[in-house]
């Protein structure tokens, strides 16, 4: 039996395992200056809420895990990083796993070295505290079935992973690299550049096959020589480079769903830090047009520079092949100016290909608009106005399609096929000369050439994908801009214990102006909110209550100035800010998503809720005035609402977002307008809900 005792940690040890494992992961390149120091007063359930604090310190991205008990194999032979919760009768502590070989996993010992132990030891270790739950009963069933001894192991472990299907094993924790860091390092992590080595690998040893067999069979054939040893050679050269083929082919599919992945979490990543005013100014159309140029981004510049590199490879298998040849000062010199010339028209192919796309996407966005606001349009302008706006829009689109194609077909179709008999009259030097080339060079030029018609024909394709993916990272690179996080800058706390004599909100010389506006929305604002303090912010329309309401729960970043939640500052929280500050937004900021009434409600919470999660929702609306709404609707709480589903009134969908508010259970609330659609009856009601949930709470009332 595997003793996993010198791999188990202590949980006051979490911060120097947290760090042993980025370190070991590569996640990191060198210790933290101040080492992650675990809180005196520390229990399990402080783990999640700490962990992330402490990874983020690292610049390291943690995500917590639940998993079926019957499938906890497949987490870890993911091999990790990851923290694995293990509480035992010693105390509460953890395992670091950080790997895996042969059939088994890598955990590090309390020294920080790596340990192989078996994947079962670790997973019966991890599974065993819900398992013993059901192990007397299956013990009991067997009993009373009077299953024979020889038989009772292998009954009993059926049963037993029967019963672990519903069983849910949590306090998991991966670590990775945030979706904010660059590609190349989430790559190499991954072992996406392993990959691609392996891919040109792959390639080289594919051209040297194929020009091997050029060999065996041109030699075979022109001396005369073809016989049974001259064709099995060159089956067997063949034979291997269908395998290389195959083992590329595989590499590139690996790659590309590594590098899609990596893509998506970005943009992802991106769209959600997007700033809300930014996301207000865009049009329908213009959104649409972005979701089109992300989703092409990632397979256009996968392919084009795939296509690009491996044609890179043959020109120089090309080069090495002309030189060889029957005319290679003609030929190479060919070759260098057919790459120039290709460079030339692709670049000529890419500023025709950049208008066109600008102009698909102005069209694409003024179809949108208009059929969003059809009714307007026929209301407002005359039909010989608007035919002729619609035709210049569709004129214009045609007349940069049509030299775009022209470009394209000169640049990316044509020039391939003319370097093949570009490069045969260079060869008619070679023979009006003395002495005439021999047929061996001959065909070794000719195999050049086609070589040669290929690589630039990879080079073509793969230029007009990357043309294209440069376009589309012109209009979606501000959410690659926009996911990149902050540096940790202020550490002033570590515990996120609340103090009640410590002030909650602590702001001085608060400043906040919109990007291209001159006016300040936020004027040297000096604020303090201290725990459990209930807050009325009353004052006229447009004077930034509402924009201070973002700022203190983190939806905007202060143009200048010292904001702290809880004695850290934005950058050292991350988004574990958004935690401890909640907000309900004006009701014209806030929405209903298609799903049901719990989801809406505990869509802060994690998902799916328990039945205290559901619980305490339920209690909340009979608070709030909702309990008739949910004896109404068939389904309760589990009803699905939204543009699909039951339709709420505005007083119901205001009474939700104050739900959804309060039932974060935030160290700071603020309810921004969210009992101006309320009677006096339902208004108070709401309000001592609100007062009675809440920790310090801010009321933004508009005069």
């Amino acid at each position: 039996m595997t003793d996993l005792a010198p791999n188990w940690w202590p949980l006051a040890r979490l911060g120097e395992a947290i760090e042993a494992l980025a370190l070991d992961a590569g996640l990191i390149r060198d210790p933290p200056t101040d080492p992650l120091v675990v809180p005196a007063a520390f229990a399990l359930e402080d783990v999640p809420r700490w962990t992330e604090w402490a990874a983020a310190r690292l610049g390291v991205e943690v995500v917590d895990v639940e998993t079926p008990a019957s499938a906890i194999d497949a987490v870890l032979a993911s091999g990790g990083p990851a923290i694995l919760l293990d509480d035992t009768a010693e105390g509460p502590g953890f395992f670091a796993l950080a790997g895996r070989r042969r059939g088994g996993v890598l955990l590090l010992d309390r020294q920080a070295h790596r340990r192989r132990v078996p994947i079962a030891a670790l997973r019966d270790r991890l599974v065993e505290p819900v398992a013993a739950e059901h192990r007397a009963a299956v013990d009991e069933l067997l009993d009373r079935a009077m299953i024979q001894p020889r038989r009772r192991p292998r009954a009993a472990a059926a049963l037993l992973h029967e019963r672990l299907q519903a069983e849910r094993i949590g306090g998991i924790s991966l670590l990775r690299a945030p979706a904010s860091a660059p590609v190349w390092r989430q790559m190499r992590l991954d072992g996406g550049l392993r990959t691609l080595a392996l891919i040109v690998a792959a390639f080289v040893a594919l051209y040297v096959l194929e020009i091997a067999g050029w060999k065996v069979i041109g030699e075979g054939v022109l001396a005369g020589k073809v016989d049974s040893g001259w064709l099995l050679g060159w089956m067997v050269i063949l034979l291997t480079a269908v395998v290389a083929q195959t083992a590329s082919a595989w590499c590139e599919a690996s790659l590309a769903v590594d590098l899609g992945r990596i893509m998506k979490a970005r943009l992802l990543a991106g769209a959600l830090a997007l700033r809300p005013d930014a996301i207000k100014r865009s049009g329908v159309g213009q959104m649409i047009g972005r979701v089109i140029d992300a989703q092409a981004l990632e397979a256009l510049t996968f392919n084009g520079g795939i296509g690009v590199l491996l044609a890179g490879i043959e020109l120089v298998f090309t080069a090495w092949v002309l030189a060889h040849g029957a005319a290679p000062a003609a030929h190479l010199t060919l070759l260098v100016g057919w790459l120039a010339l290709t460079g030339l028209l692709g670049w000529r192919y890419f500023v025709r290909m950049r208008r066109w796309s600008g102009e698909r996407l102005d069209m694409t966005n003024a179809l949108i608009e208009a059929m969003v606001g059809h009714r307007t349009r026929l209301a407002q302008d005359r039909a010989a106005r608007r035919d002729a706006q619609d035709d210049a829009v569709v004129q214009r689109y045609l007349t940069t399609s049509a030299a775009m194609d022209r470009a394209s077909i000169v640049g990316v179709t044509a020039l391939p096929s003319i370097w093949l008999f570009a490069g045969i009259a260079a060869l008619v030097p070679a023979f009006a000369g003395q002495p005439v080339p021999s047929p061996v060079t001959l065909a070794i030029s000719l195999g050049g050439l086609l070589l040669g018609q290929r690589a630039f024909g990879g080079i073509a394709g793969g230029s007009a994908g990357l043309a294209r993916a440069a376009i589309a990272w012109s209009r979606v690179r501000d959410l690659f801009a926009a996911s990149r996080g902050g540096a940790v800058t202020v550490n002033r706390r570590t515990d996120g214990i609340a103090d009640e004599d410590r002030p909650l909100i602590e702001a001085e010389g608060l400043m906040f102006r919109y990007p291209g506006a001159d006016r300040r929305i936020v004027d040297r604002a000096n604020l303090t909110i201290r725990h459990g303090e209930k807050i009325l912010l009353d004052g006229a329309s447009g004077g930034g209550k509402s924009t201070l309401a973002a700022l203190l729960t983190g939806l905007e970043t202060p143009t200048s100035g010292l904001l702290l939640l809880d004695g850290l500052d934005k950058a050292t929280r991350g988004d574990a800010w958004h935690r401890l500050a909640a907000a309900a937004p004006q009701f014209h900021d806030n929405h209903i998503l298609s799903g049901s009434l719990a989801f809406n409600l505990l869509m802060a919470r994690s998902w799916p809720p328990t039945s205290a999660d559901l619980a305490d929702a339920t209690e909340l609306c009979e608070e709030l005035g909702l309990g008739d709404l949910l004896s109404r609707m068939p389904g309760g709480i589990e009803q699905q609402v939204g543009e699909t589903g039951w339709q709420l009134s505005h007083g119901e969908r205001s009474r939700i977002f104050l739900a959804r508010a309060l039932l974060q259970r935030a160290s700071l609330t603020i309810l921004d307008e969210s009992f101006a659609s309320l009677d006096p009856q339902r208004l108070g009601q709401c309000l001592a809900a609100a007062i009675s949930r809440s920790q310090a709470l801010v009321v933004i009332t508009h005069r």
